[in-house]
């Protein structure tokens, strides 16, 4: 047999053999599987070439190949086996492709879905717990009964499921099954299903926290703890009560002590962003001294490599959020100092945490409004400041925006033409509730003068009706300032 094209120069360019070089098929295999390869993104990819496609997709030919057995080494007993060239694929490609052909199934041959199916049907091809799943979902679009799992299969797709959607009261064995939504039943009816349900699960709880308008009572918290405590696989639950030991220690903040780092790092290693929450909320770090705080954050800063932005967005939010969210007088310095720390590498998800709900919240004079403002001049250095803009302009405009938006003007030194865009029409749009707001006029003044370069002929006629609407003392010198530049531009 003659080799075919080469695709990708890995594995998949080596199983696609083909006894004629000029197959007209080939093309369509190659642009298929480059697809596939390309990680994550593998499913998007290939239904666009699927739809970009000239004609018919050839399945039949790409699929015969792909099915087709060879023989191979096996890895355990060294004997030689015959397994489907789908099955020596990487396995985030095998995982793609059967995405892929679960999607396109009802558009599939039926000689096509034989072929798969039979390939498939032997389970020791997919040790993988997520593919199995995706092959069984193949078989039983074509009513052939899936296979019992191994012990060890569902062992893994327990744990995957728990981590995807975990629940807080016991539950059997393959509880973690969900019968698929009947397509009659509308969204409407499955959100109210899911609040009525008493097995919430945690991603639920996260969210729906906006609508809780009572905290619950000291003894709900403590059940609410030992629950989803126990819901944490034996791995993560060893280091706990360590953890929780080493965090009120007192560590020189100066010197990180390396034992507790590499407690840090296998923790965020072993943990998903949602465990890892939960971990904290065990540990009660939302009861550790500010000091205590900053010391946590020295030590997170010397973890390596950087935690991923989820990871760091669980972090934000466990140390600080309800932290700041429940001040009752200005924060002290070891919060902004520990808030430093942390925004040393991971500024950009705690400027997206902390700053919309603290702006939601904060009204002028406030300590929360005084909280952003130290948190800017601060805890944040001046190539991070542009961190900020996204989450203010998210939030409605009120009083305190404006003057940490002034405050941001007046620090950053340089906008790129999008920011700038975007902060004047933020601003544009909100004028006319604020026709009498001088903080407001100010902004604007400062926008006209100091950062008129930015200005282009399009904010001309949005920054016109703005200042029409102005009612302050300072109306004359806005449209003074916005006449030069008018001239310039000409």
């Amino acid at each position: 047999m003659k080799r075919g094209v080469r695709v990708s120069g890995d594995l998949s360019s080596r199983i696609l053999m083909t006894g004629s070089p000029t197959c007209g098929y080939e093309r369509a295999s190659r642009l298929l599987l480059q697809a596939l390869g390309t990680g994550s993104h593998g499913f998007l990819a290939a239904y666009k070439v699927l739809q970009n496609f000239p004609g018919p997709f050839p399945w039949m030919n790409v699929l015969e190949e792909l099915c087709m057995k060879v023989p191979i080494v096996d890895g355990f007993t060294r004997e030689l086996i015959l397994k489907p060239r789908l099955a020596l694929l990487p396995l985030q490609l095998q995982r793609n492709l059967f995405s892929i052909l679960n999607f396109v199934f009802p558009l599939l041959p039926t000689p096509c879905i034989q072929l798969v199916a039979e390939a498939i049907s032997v389970k020791d091809y997919f040790s993988d717990a997520w593919l199995l799943h995706l092959t069984q979902q193949f078989l039983r679009n074509c009513g052939i009964e899936t296979p019992l799992l191994s012990p060890h299969v569902i062992e893994r797709l327990h744990i995957l499921c728990t981590d995807l959607n975990p629940v807080l009261a016991e539950h059997s064995k393959l509880d973690w099954y969900k019968e698929p939504v009947p397509k009659a039943v509308s969204e409407r009816e499955a959100v109210q299903e899911d609040v009525a349900s008493p097995k919430l699960s945690v991603c639920t709880k996260e969210l729906s926290t906006t609508a809780q308008s009572l905290s619950p009572s000291p003894e709900a918290e403590m059940k609410e703890i030992t629950a989803t405590e126990e819901i944490l696989p034996a791995s993560i639950k060893a280091h706990i009560s360590m953890l929780k030991q080493s965090l009120h220690l007192d560590m020189d903040s100066e010197s990180p002590d390396r034992g507790f780092v590499l407690q840090l790092q296998t923790i965020c290693d072993l943990c998903n962003p949602l465990q890892l929450q939960t971990v904290l909320t065990t540990v009660g770090v939302s009861q550790i001294s500010s000091k205590c705080l900053f010391q946590l954050c020295v030590h997170l800063d010397a973890v390596s490599p950087d935690l991923s932005y989820a990871h760091a967005q669980s972090l934000a939010s466990s140390l600080f959020l309800d932290r700041v969210l429940s001040l009752a007088s200005p924060a002290s310095r070891s919060l902004t100092a520990a808030l430093a720390v942390f925004s040393n590498k991971y500024a950009r998800p705690a400027c997206n945490t902390l700053i919309g709900p603290v702006l939601v919240q904060a009204k002028t004079g406030s300590v929360y409004a005084d909280f952003l403002c130290r948190m800017i001049t601060e805890c944040l250095v001046s190539h991070q400041l542009h961190l900020c803009f996204s989450p203010i302009l998210e939030v409605p405009c009120s009083e305190v925006s404006i003057s940490v938006l002034h405050l941001l003007t007046e620090k950053k030194d340089k906008f790129s033409p999008s920011e700038f865009d975007l902060l004047l029409n933020f601003l544009c749009d909100a004028a006319d509730n604020f026709s009498k707001s001088v903080t407001f006029s100010k902004l604007l003044l400062v926008l006209l003068t100091s950062k008129h370069d930015l200005i282009q002929p399009n904010h001309i006629g949005p920054l016109t009706s703005a200042l029409a609407c102005n009612q302050t003392f300072m109306k004359k010198s806005l449209q003074s300032s916005l006449k030069k530049l008018q001239k310039n531009i000409k």
